[in-house]
């Protein structure tokens, strides 16, 4: 089977047939060849014509495909700079292909798969051609595999293509929101970037969430991080020779019930929406308002256990004073002491996060959840919202005052909680991953320009809408 493609590197259209192709490669294998040839539309893509002869020079060094590949999964990065850029990263000769470049070296080349494509009847990107016959069906993965198994008689495929079978991988296969629900390789494991994909769409619905709904999700999480404080003081009193151990055995149920109840805790927001402001899908104002909005909400929530905690007859005299020793142990650690062990404990919970979201079933993710997060208590770290409620516990006992458990515990562990989640986790984990986003679904998502991702997409509107009232102003004042 030879499948011939025109295409344009810079044509949006042509990227999104890019993993559909990639897909049915990996589907029909050594049976299909595939024949790529170049048709950039310089009038709407001013880009595309050096992509091409940059490809054609990687080929020209036995690096096409690899050129191609990383052409198309940057799309929006094909200035020049970016083309050696993707040299260098292909080990290729540098002096040699910036000479080519510059040389237009493959312009006939070129010129000559787009005479090729005219003279087939080539009237726009992407164009397929199946064993010489036209292609004008849906550039869908179903749809193309259809059509090359039908041509190349591949009866294998035909059988697995069947309406009932299609639909049923349909189900199986992708979330509402694009997420992949079953490996493609291995249909029980995930990729890193079909891992990254199952992240991003939970935080594409965190980030869409009203203020109201987030708070009040943050708000049951800070609850629920209260039975941690509550289970590990009674556990701790009720063996006292080995206080450490078994109080540390109910120290991950507050986080348990968060994560299989799908509550908002900040430190997992460390990952999730960190990776729509990584694609620039989500702003920074975005991001922040989220944070505040949850942060505030678990502080709260933790807050409000405390409190019942420190006021009422919940505990025996002999708890109270155990949970009395977890605040004082915590406020006896040294800022930087705390930022440390807030950092690693922030790379635990969102490395558990990421974990979590490469899990298939619920019994997989209790085992994460509780192996990883024991780990805190039993390494000596701090988590921001857990320790809020031990420091505010002793606090509401009269024991320290607020402004010490503000400045002195909680600023610390939270910006080490922060780094620890966004810089060894979210960064390491998108830098692991190529393909991040839902190709058949993201068309109507569209990526932030730098001012929306740095200001906010309302805030650009707002600055845009006041340039151009001023604009209007002006004219009318000329012709005046």
């Amino acid at each position: 089977m030879t499948l011939v493609q025109y295409s344009d590197y810079e044509c949006p259209y042509c990227g999104d047939a890019y993993p559909v192709i990639q897909r049915i490669q990996n589907r029909v294998g050594t049976r299909l060849r595939l024949v790529f040839r170049n048709f950039p539309l310089t009038q709407q893509h001013p880009r595309a014509q050096q992509a091409a002869e940059a490809a054609e020079a990687a080929g020209a060094q036995g690096r096409f495909w690899e050129m191609h590949d990383l052409l198309y999964q940057h799309q929006n990065a094909l200035a020049r700079d970016d083309l050696v850029g993707y040299a260098e990263q292909l080990d290729l000769d540098i002096d040699r292909f910036t000479d080519e470049l510059d040389a237009e070296t493959y312009e006939e080349r070129i010129q000559e798969d787009m005479l090729s494509g005219v003279r087939s009847g080539v009237n726009g990107v992407p164009t397929f051609y199946i064993n010489g016959e036209r292609y004008d069906g849906p550039l869908t993965f179903d749809s193309l595999l259809a059509t090359i198994a039908s041509a190349g008689n591949l009866t294998d495929i035909e059988r697995s293509m069947q309406l009932e079978n299609r639909e049923l991988r349909e189900t199986i296969d992708r979330s509402r929101l694009g997420a992949p629900a079953a490996g493609e390789a291995v249909r029980d494991r995930f990729s890193a970037d079909e891992i990254f994909q199952r992240v991003t769409a939970t935080a594409y619905e965190d980030v869409e969430r009203s203020k109201q709904l987030l708070f009040f999700s943050g708000l049951a999480a800070g609850l629920s991080v209260g039975g941690t404080f509550l289970a590990r003081a009674a556990m701790t009193t009720a063996y006292p020779d080995d206080p450490t151990g078994m109080g540390n055995l109910l120290y991950p149920i507050g986080f348990v019930i968060i994560v299989l109840g799908n509550y908002q805790l900040f430190t997992e927001n460390t990952l999730t929406p960190v990776t729509l402001v990584l694609t620039r899908f989500a702003s920074l104002p975005q991001l922040l308002r989220l944070w505040m909005i949850v942060l505030a909400a678990n502080v709260i929530g933790a807050g409000i256990v405390a409190y019942l905690l420190a006021t009422t007859s919940v505990f025996p005299p002999a708890t109270a004073e155990t949970a009395q020793q977890f605040g004082e142990h915590a406020l006896s650690i040294s800022w930087s002491a705390l930022f440390y062990k807030g950092v690693f404990a922030g790379g635990l919970v969102a490395t558990m996060v990421w974990l979590v979201h490469a899990a298939r079933d619920t019994l997989s993710r209790f085992f994460l959840v509780y192996l990883i997060m024991f780990t805190i208590p039993a390494t000596e770290l701090f988590h921001c919202v857990v320790g809020a409620c031990e420091v505010l516990f002793l606090a509401f006992a009269g024991e320290a005052g607020f402004f010490t458990v503000f400045f002195e515990f909680f600023v610390p562990v939270v910006l080490g909680n922060t780094v620890g989640g966004v810089v060894f986790v979210a960064l390491v984990n998108y830098s692991m991953t190529e393909i991040r986003s839902f190709p058949d679904r993201d068309r109507e998502r569209r990526e932030l320009t730098w001012p929306e991702w740095l200001l906010g997409v309302r805030l650009v509107e707002r600055i845009r809408a006041k340039k151009s009232s001023d604009d209007i102003n002006t004219e009318r004042s000329f012709s005046d």
